[in-house]
């Protein structure tokens, strides 16, 4: 185990995941503990850092508390003893550092340049942000965060003098001015910066650097420089030999893996930079920016052009901007020149006449200021040409940008081979080999592979930091555990800059450069499930449009084709986080709730006119935000806010194939207790019930409730406020099977406002009309219906009039007139967007190619495919219907035994209750023909019987 205190406090375990660490009062007793590793820590001192101000009475009593909470993390690692307490089997980034520390200073005595510089780097490296971060207020943590913030820059002076020494000036002045810059008054790294510019052939520079130096020790502390700054000026005015090679390196970073991917922004990136001068990358954290921006910047220079980058993510003070440009380009210039004090002027003059290519890596968090310096070179320096990599874009005009998004992902069940090509996976397996050589992605792992690097949203650095995890753990305990894909991956290279090192530092550091207001609205974004429309994201993050634009131009939300607007998975789990500490999840969700039911309701009485596919599109873009809604609002135990977001979407359920969906929700919503207004109570029990339909609910239970909401109905009259309750009767109606009481509410039907209620009250009666005044009464009502379907502009009941209209055409012989209609249903079916592989009225033109088409065989092993394929799919109700065709093929066929095994073994997956099941009644219509064909009186009596029993409303 090893506790972590050079940052936040952190705890990993032996297989390096790490562990939750302890709030409160038990942080600071681990911190106190591993801040003496192995050391036994008196109970007066672990008291006094638990209770600084005062201890409580039995002080000894709580602290005995607060040691058992954290055995409960640490387990036998504390430990007793005569001393105190102790932690034991632990080690400590503290101890590390020191340990590193050491070996730096004792090769610096040995006068031993390289080995300083790397002890000195692997020192640094272990520092995530200040020591014992969190923990600044308790007084036990004063002196170790000094004396380790001491040591700290002790060491970084050791690495700097030692790049000095071995790399030369040059090497190091963007570091140097760097930190002059976050510390003008510190007069070692003072001298060393002024030492470095002379060496540099920049001695105005070294100079200038004296006297502001100079200058602010008088105004702000009234001293005079020290030995060390007075000595540095009189070797620069003595003179230092200029350093300047033959040949000066481009000092480009040095990757140690491949660039994988980007292949197309790569190839595109050296024509963009010729025609527009400026490229900007931008993207969301994580995406490889600057990984792209380094691929980039090492091709043109191996082409010959002359790169230079410059990294902006240390720079702290925007106004600085141009010296550290002007360090990190190297650019040596004549002491002799007459030049201006003004660094930006400066840095034109050196570029002038330059041919080259300047990557400036992170503008970011100094948008602004590198934005104004950028357009100010590229205005005065007509050969310069930019990359810049930035979370917005820099808005100078001329600059054109290039998003940089995640990469794209194959879908877990394409073709191993397809899997393998994308470069999410290439970057994941190339990555994981790095810890295990053996690893590659195969036909057992690529499943598992391919739900990880989807679960990252194809972020680069994210499945990186996962690809790294397998050295510890296996790929299925990895992609199980992705869940908490914050703590999983929060570790990540020690030479990595601390903000790529973690998947949290990524975010963080975009987070932080926000302001408070635009936090506030990203945090409130992640409430969405799935993408929302710009009057969403305004309405439940109580934002404006150019909040939300201002967010997308910083790359933290994505803005889809058509207008939407989404976060990544990573961005919102983190923004769900951030609103949960911010207090305010309960209100956002209910805010999200009420502007989605109130969509909801907007849009209910459209989906039964002609604009019905429009409205069925927009609901449907927002499907996951319905149903998120809904589910917050059962969870809250909120039931007046769950029924209004539901009972508006009950046509919706049923037009796009979430019948299953919508129909537990339903059932969940109906269940929850508290006091509800009876529309919503009555609209809930129709909603809640189209499944009757498929044969899911017991229709003696649907009688009972129907029987509860009609007199809901009657006694509050509902029908007035929603006419579609009038479906409650027709139903109740046709359940009891009750001729005259369907009539007697067909009858009181108004024929304007109860149209579409009408249209389907005049399909339940066909099937009376037919027994008592023949086929071609029942034909009339079908043809009534079908005007009125056409008339609202309806498909729904366009589609079923068409299939009913159909059967009649079958009935009279007619088969090319019945396929026409079963077409023009198909049409108006096509108009929702379905696949009409599962269309019910593809199952018609399945049934009358069978039973009338000219090759049996051939419709037999079509019929074969399509029930495969339905299997496949998971849809029970075309296997059926597809096997029901294939018996009608094989008794054409006279394989009437193979016909009659068909129709039994698909009786099997028939639904539990039959009353109202089409695909049963077209099996047992056939069974009965095959029974009579063979001679099986038994067979033919008990299909019979199922059809006698079955209430299937329709003309079929």
């Amino acid at each position: 185990m090893r506790v972590e205190l050079l940052g936040p406090v952190r705890i990993t375990g032996d297989d390096g995941a790490e562990i939750p660490v302890p709030a409160g009062r038990q942080r600071v007793l681990l911190a106190r503990l591993a801040l003496d590793p192995g050391r036994h820590v008196t109970a007066d001192a672990l008291i006094a850092a638990l209770w600084p101000d005062e201890a409580p009475a039995n002080a000894a009593g709580a602290l005995h508390t607060q040691l058992s909470r954290l055995r409960r993390v640490l387990g036998d690692r504390v430990v007793h003893g005569p001393g105190g307490y102790r932690l034991t089997r632990v080690d400590t980034d503290v101890e590390e550092f020191d340990r590193t520390a050491a070996q730096a200073e004792a090769a610096s005595r040995e006068d031993s340049p390289t080995a300083v510089r790397d002890l000195a780097a692997a020192a640094l490296a272990l520092w995530r942000g200040p020591a014992l971060a969190g923990l600044e207020q308790q007084g036990f943590a004063d002196a170790a965060v000094v004396r380790l913030a001491v040591r700290r820059e002790a060491v970084a002076a050791l690495h700097i003098e030692a790049r000095l020494r071995l790399d030369g000036a040059e090497a190091v002045l963007a570091d140097l001015a760097a930190r002059h810059a976050a510390d003008p008054l510190d007069e070692p790294d003072a001298a060393r910066y002024m030492r470095a510019l002379a060496a540099s052939g920049r001695r105005a520079d070294a100079l200038a650097v004296y006297d502001q130096v100079r200058a602010k020790l008088a105004d702000d502390l009234g001293v005079d420089p020290s030995p060390v700054l007075g000595e540095a000026h009189l070797d620069v005015l003595r003179g230092i030999e200029p350093v300047v090679p033959e040949a000066q390196p481009d000092r480009l970073p040095r990757p140690l893996t491949a660039c994988i991917g980007r292949d197309a922004e790569l190839a595109e990136l050296p024509a963009l930079l010729e025609r527009h001068r400026l490229v900007t990358l931008t993207g969301p954290g994580g995406t490889g920016k600057t990984r792209l921006a380094v691929e980039a910047a090492h091709r043109l220079a191996a082409s010959g052009q002359t790169v230079r980058m410059v990294e902006l993510a240390p720079v702290t003070d925007p106004g600085k901007l141009p010296e550290v440009v002007l360090d990190a380009l190297g650019l040596a210039e004549s002491v002799t020149a007459r030049r201006s004090d003004d660094p930006q002027t400066r840095l034109v003059e050196a570029l002038w006449g330059r041919d080259l290519v300047l990557v400036a890596d992170n503008c970011e968090h100094v948008v602004e200021a590198a934005a104004g310096l950028l357009a100010h070179l590229l205005a005065r320096v007509p050969a310069l040409r930019v990359i810049a990599t930035s979370r917005e874009a820099l808005g100078i005009t001329g600059e054109t940008v290039v998003g940089v998004g995640p990469l794209p992902l194959p879908d877990r069940d394409a073709p191993l081979d397809e899997v393998r090509g994308h470069d999410a996976i290439r970057l994941f397996e190339e990555r994981a080999r790095d810890g295990d050589p053996g690893f590659a992605v195969d036909a057992a792992n690529a499943a598992a592979v391919v739900d990880l690097c989807t679960a990252l949203d194809g972020l680069p650095l994210a499945i990186e930091l996962a690809a790294a995890r397998l050295r510890a753990l296996s790929i299925e305990d990895l992609a199980a555990r992705i869940g908490d894909r914050f703590g999983l991956l929060a570790r990540g290279p020690r030479t990595a800059e601390p903000r790529q090192r973690t998947l949290r530092a990524v975010v963080d550091w975009s987070w932080d450069l926000l302001e408070p207001r635009e936090r506030s609205v990203l945090a409130r974004m992640s409430v969405f499930n799935g993408s929302a429309d710009l009057d969403a994201a305004c309405a439940v993050c109580s934002a404006d449009a150019d909040d939300i634009a201002g967010l997308v131009e910083k790359s933290l939300v994505q803005r889809l084709p058509g207008g939407r607007y989404r976060l990544l998975e990573t961005v919102r789990e983190y923004a769900a986080a951030r609103l949960s500490e911010a207090g305010e999840t309960a209100e956002r969700y209910e805010r999200h709730a009420a502007h989605y039911a109130d969509l909801a309701a907007e849009a209910e009485p459209h989906l039964m006119r002609a604009e019905q596919v429009e409205w069925l599109d927009r609901l449907a873009a927002d499907h996951g935000n319905f149903t998120a809604a809904i589910r917050r609002m059962i969870a809250a135990g909120n039931a007046p806010a769950a029924h209004r977001s539901i009972t508006p979407l009950s046509w919706y359920w049923w037009m796009r194939g979430h019948r299953r969906e919508g129909q537990e929700l339903a059932m969940q919503v109906r269940a929850m207790p508290g006091e509800v207004d009876p529309l919503r109570r009555a609209e809930i029990v129709l909603a809640g019930t189209w499944g009757l339909w498929s044969g899911w609910l017991d229709p003696a239970e649907v009688q009972a409730d129907f029987a509860e909401a009609q007199a809901l109905c009657e006694e509050h009259g509902l029908y007035q406020a929603d006419p579609l309750l009038l479906m409650i009767p027709l139903i109740r109606a046709l359940l009891a099977d009750d001729e005259g009481a369907l009539h007697a509410v067909l009858a009181a039907l108004d024929p304007e406002r109860d149209a579409w209620v009408r249209g389907i009250g005049l399909l339940f009666a066909s099937e009376y009309t037919e027994r008592v005044s023949g086929p071609g009464a029942a034909l009339a009502d079908l043809a009534e219906a079908n005007r009125i379907f056409t008339r609202l502009g309806e498909r729904f009941g366009l589609i079923i009039t068409l299939q009913g209209l159909a059967a009649g055409r079958m009935s009279a012989g007619d088969y090319e007139g019945a396929r026409a209609l079963l077409i023009r249903a198909l049409t108006a079916e096509a108009e929702f967007g379905a696949d009409l592989a599962e269309s019910v009225i593809v199952e018609y033109l399945w049934r009358l190619d069978a039973r009338h088409g000219a090759e049996p065989a051939a419709v037999l092993e079509k019929m074969r495919e399509l029930a495969a394929r339905a299997e496949r799919v998971g849809n029970s109700e075309n296997v059926i219907a597809a096997r029901t065709s294939a018996a009608i093929c094989l008794r054409r066929l006279g394989r009437l035994e193979e016909a009659r095994d068909e129709l039994l073994s698909a009786e099997a997956d028939l639904p539990q209750f039959l009353d109202f099941s089409e695909v049963a009644v077209h099996l047992y219509r056939e069974l009965v023909h095959v029974a009579q064909d063979g001679g099986d009186p038994d067979l033919e009596a008990r299909a019979a019987a199922m059809l006698h029993g079955s209430n299937w409303p329709f003309s079929s």
